[in-house]
């Protein structure tokens, strides 16, 4: 080392360390609090309303019978919550076009009557399909309508076992009373019947593999 150059802290130890360590791990320690961002409270707010959608945001959605209208937040949401992510596909979904037609769909679906026609509605929008327009309706209507789902067709024991064998009218005439036959039964209301039956197929699958562990 020439004269008058002190060493490099990156050399001996502290230069082992480095070498051990991947380039991009070493540019995210340097880059660690640069990258942290400063959310305000209203930016937490939306965070919290997007892990727990049903607790915190779908009450006020309810209100769709007092007039209040989906918004595009709202759809998203529902569709996070129901297919378990969103694509930029859904940005059709929910343009202004199809927005008039899922609140036209909502409002119909409030009447007597009307149901299968806001369910045929929904189902025609992109990115929309039964299942999902019965998650929108859900929402908006907990007490007059249920989601239908693999899970709990599996539970009562309906058929076909796929939702995409199903119509709106089938859902109405079958699958629907069938959860509130269970919902009066179980003394609850309609959207914890609807909880409960998937559930039961959730905790069958794992004592299935309790089972097995134990086999084993």
């Amino acid at each position: 080392m020439p004269l008058g150059i002190a060493p490099s802290r990156t050399t001996e130890g502290s230069g082992a360390m480095r070498s051990a360590l991947h380039p991009t791990a070493c540019y995210l320690v340097r880059q660690e609090k640069a990258m942290m961002k400063e959310y305000s409270k209203d930016d937490i707010e939306k965070g919290l309303n997007c892990y727990d959608p049903e607790g915190r945001v779908f009450p006020e959605l309810s209100k769709t019978q007092q007039g209040r209208k989906l918004r595009k937040r709202d759809v998203l949401l529902i569709l996070k919550w129901k297919l378990g992510r969103i694509k930029d596909v859904h940005s059709e979904t929910v343009n202004d076009e199809n927005m008039s037609k899922i609140n036209q769909a909502v409002e119909d679906a409030r009447k007597l009557g009307g149901e299968i026609d806001a369910l045929m509605a929904l189902d025609q929008i992109p990115g929309i399909g039964l299942a999902t327009a019965t998650a929108i309706l859900t929402v908006c209507y907990p007490d007059k309508f249920t989601i239908i789902d693999q899970r709990v067709l599996g539970v009562l024991g309906r058929s076909p076992a796929n939702t995409d064998g199903w119509t709106a009218k089938k859902y109405i005439e079958e699958y629907l009373p069938a959860v509130m036959e269970c919902r009066g039964r179980w003394g609850c209301t309609l959207r914890d019947a609807d909880r409960a039956l998937w559930g039961l197929s959730v905790n069958e699958r794992i004592e299935d593999i309790i089972k097995i562990s134990k086999q084993g």
